[in-house]
């Protein structure tokens, strides 16, 4: 069956508010509401204040701490004329926080700014850079960094300059003694918005001079503070959101000639709208790309550039540069991938801290990104930055928090700093190993269920609520991005029609579905095998809505981000396959000695866990779903803290074991697994049978196949004689004589699979019952008993 990859995680549904809000006159559609009321925007004048955003709404920036302090100084400094260094950092949002403070003091001040070299001034003040710099400045303010500069602010103050620091990343125990830290996340500040990027707390001094009376064009610089938020993969909320959707404006009809260059040479200029995509993966990526292989100053100069030709020449150079970037990038990631595939224990760690000498600083961040999105581990990755030094970067996942974590690990740290979901750090290389044992020991106080990846819905729909109206109020959302995606919906129930094939070898896939209006569903991550899809009937869906436009038809689809086959028809569709196995296989089964295990045998162990019970299959996909069994079995899973993949999810490479309900495609997975674990004696006797080598053990789950008999008997001729009647048979069959429901399927799919192998019919198996294709004429009475399916039932019952 086609299991979903990830675990799906609905939002409070239990009932859709039903305000009365109308925006440009149109009134908001409850679904709208509570989509919003799940992601903390509920009260009435917050849901107006979000679909409707505007710049009044940005916050009082001298709520700000030591605002005032720091607007004081920039004051006396224009006063006296006093000689200003803005020292940045060398990522997109470093960049454009300098420009934005450079491009705006230098009309009041002699200002010059300072961007760090990546391998020659590493990341955050630089001392000896300070010293060389100290007789060109009165003032030095800080962007996107400085937070953590006791010393260096020390020796600054002992010189007599004056210090402003202006920076988002999370501050230590002891902040720096400069004149002024201006940062929304310090203790003791009352701000109302944490979230800002550097750019942000940057344009908030801005915006906090404005009001103190200097003539400012704060709407000018929206196209780079938009830039930046987006690019640092900043939370689209609050203020954050005002800054994206009217930047985003700004940048489409941006006056910055270097920006509209890059924006040219990127094949943007032609769109109608930009979105926070085109940012985070197209013009951030130039931006950050001179930062991240040779010098970031290049970057800046773009963004300063206001001749044409120069600025289309620094657009290509940039250009190149990304190229190269990606290039080493894509060569870093296959190497950390080989690192781990080599060494199987790696998979079995909550935290990967891996490590080359050949690794290129400057990408081992974005390299760290991508491991942790494929495998939904938190990921550091070193490389030697000089004599004995590590240095590197990480990325983590939602609800384990890096920068936490790396402060506990301070004491065998040079250096670190950053975020919840992002940091950077140094450290001695004999610590490596230290650090992955400390990072891992932390981890494992984490519950279980956060390595798991998994999809938040925000609402499941019937299809009776989606039209055109609700469609359209899903983009007053917009923008989206980190902390306010898409919305993702839960459609249940769907009718496979007309499946087709599209795309370069088959890669995507589509097919119809719903009632009098139908729907086109697409894919565009196909990762199944053709023939699982090709027999999907019934299937529940997580997806995105969407209008496709097109020849000035509007057209709603579905687009998939995850999909299952309704649970139970996929159950009964793979023991349908499994039986089909048996009825091929070359010789009739026979019992094999049993071996039974404990639990504590495969502690430590990558295993497949398979089954042939019904009753034990949907509890182990319930299990998988983040639903509670009752088994001892599946708490000692909980404890243990296993990540568990289906069969149908193999192809992304997260999980320590696999749960196998296609028996007959283990041979392609054995050897990814050191033990094969059966859960009922129908899956031990099937696989010694069919792959006799395996080294397999049973725990068995099993409390119903005791009550299991198959005779050749008035059953069987209940089920020919209604299929020669109408071709067709529902699973609730009531000529087969049990009261179980999983009993009367699994007797069901015998007698069929009996009768196939018989050479009486062709069935095939739907989400309703059984369907005869063809019926066959026999010369020869039919013996049942003869059939390799009843021999199977035989040795499984044979003491």
């Amino acid at each position: 069956m086609i299991f979903q990859k990830k675990r799906w995680i609905l939002k409070d549904n239990n009932h859709l508010e039903n305000m009365d809000i109308e925006i440009d006159g149109r009134k908001i559609k409850p679904q709208i509401i509570k989509i919003l009321n799940n992601r903390g925007v509920q009260k009435k004048e917050e849901i107006e204040r979000f679909l409707s955003p505007s710049l009044k709404n940005l916050h009082n920036p001298f709520l700000l701490p030591d605002m005032e302090e720091a607007v004081k100084i920039i004051n006396q400094a224009i006063l006296r004329k006093s000689r200003v260094l803005i020292y940045g950092d060398y990522d997109c949002d470093g960049v454009t926080s300098t420009y934005l403070l450079y491009s705006a003091l230098r009309n009041f001040l002699p200002t010059t700014y300072y961007i760090p070299n990546r391998f020659k001034d590493g990341y955050g003040l630089n001392l000896e850079v300070l010293k060389k710099l100290q007789d060109m400045f009165d003032l030095l303010i800080t962007v996107d960094t400085g937070i953590s500069a006791q010393n260096e602010v020390k020796y600054l103050k002992e010189k007599g300059k004056k210090v402003i620091i202006t920076d988002h990343h999370e501050p230590k125990e002891v902040l720096p003694d400069a004149d002024a830290v201006i940062n929304p996340k310090r203790k003791d500040s009352i701000y109302p918005f944490r979230d800002l990027a550097g750019v942000g707390v940057a344009f908030k001094l801005l915006h906090a001079l404005k009001s103190s009376g200097i003539n400012l064009k704060l709407s000018e610089y929206l196209d780079v503070v938009a830039i930046g938020t987006i690019a640092d993969v900043m939370p689209l909320v609050d203020e954050n959101r005002i800054f994206a959707k009217f930047g985003l404006k700004v940048l489409k009809n941006t006056k910055n000639v270097g920006l509209q260059k890059l924006i040219e040479l990127a094949g943007l200029s032609t769109k109608e709208e930009l979105k926070p995509y085109d940012i985070s993966f197209i013009i951030g990526p130039r931006l950050n790309a001179a930062g991240r292989i040779s010098d970031a100053n290049l970057a800046v100069s773009i963004l300063l550039e206001k001749d044409i030709i120069k600025a289309e020449s620094i657009a290509k150079r940039l250009d190149e540069e990304n190229r190269k970037r990606q290039e080493i990038e894509e060569k870093t990631i296959k190497e950390a991938q080989s690192l781990i595939s080599k060494n199987k224990s790696i998979l079995k760690k909550k935290i990967f801290v891996l490590s080359n000498d050949s690794w290129h600083a400057g990408v081992v961040g974005i390299a760290s990104s991508k491991i942790t999105e494929k495998y939904y581990r938190p990921s550091l990755l070193l490389t030697v930055a000089d004599q004995g030094i590590l240095k590197g970067s990480g990325r983590s996942i939602k609800g384990f928090n890096l920068f936490e974590a790396l402060r506990n690990c301070a004491e065998i740290l040079l250096k670190f700093g950053g975020h919840e979901h992002a940091a950077g750090l140094s450290l001695s290389a004999d610590n490596i190993e230290k650090l992955d044992e400390t990072l891992n020991s932390i981890a494992q106080e984490y519950h279980f269920m956060i390595f798991k990846p998994a999809i938040e819905v925000d609402l499941a729909l019937s299809l009776n609520e989606i039209d055109d109206e609700l469609i359209d109020q899903i983009f007053l959302l917009e923008p989206f991005g980190v902390g306010n995606p898409e919305p993702t919906f839960l459609i249940k129930n769907l009718i496979v029609e007309n499946f087709r094939f599209m795309g370069d070898g088959n890669k995507y896939y589509k097919f119809f579905a719903g009632n009098s209006t139908k729907y086109d569903v697409v894919c565009f991550s196909n990762l199944e095998d053709e023939d699982e899809l090709i027999s999907m009937k019934k299937v529940d869906i997580v997806c995105k809505l969407e209008k496709n436009l097109f020849n000035n038809v509007r057209k709603n689809q579905f687009n998939i981000i995850d999909i299952c086959e309704n649970v139970s028809f996929g159950v009964i569709k793979d023991l349908y396959n499994n039986l089909k196995a048996i009825r091929n296989c070359s010789s009739n089964f026979q019992r094999y000695e049993v071996k039974k295990g404990s639990l504590q045998e495969i502690e430590g162990r990558r295993c497949i866990f398979v089954a042939f019970w019904p009753h034990i299959v949907l509890d182990f996909l319930r299990f998988l779903k983040g639903e509670d069994v009752e088994d001892e079995f599946f708490e000692f899973l909980n404890m243990q803290g296993r990540i568990i993949q289906h069969q149908s999810s193999l192809k992304e490479v997260y999980f320590d074991d696999i749960f196998a309900t296609r028996l007959d495609k283990l041979n392609a997975i054995l050897d990814e697994a050191d033990l094969v674990v059966a859960l009922d004696m129908s899956s031990y006797q099937y696989v010694k049978n069919f792959y006799q080598d395996a080294d397999i053990l049973l725990i068995d789950l099993d409390n119903k196949f005791n009550n299991f008999s198959l005779q050749i008997n008035e059953e069987c001729v209940n089920v020919y004689k209604t299929l020669r009647s109408c071709e067709f048979i529902s699973y609730n069959f009531s000529g087969i004589y049990e009261s179980d429901p999983f009993l009367k399927v699994v007797k069901l799919l015998f007698i069929v699979n009996m009768f196939e192998e018989a050479g009486l019919i062709l069935a095939e198996v739907t989400h309703e019952g059984i369907e005869v294709k063809e019926f066959y004429k026999t010369q020869e009475k039919v013996n049942l008993k003869l059939t390799k399916v009843y021999s199977f039932y035989k040795a499984l019952k044979s003491n």
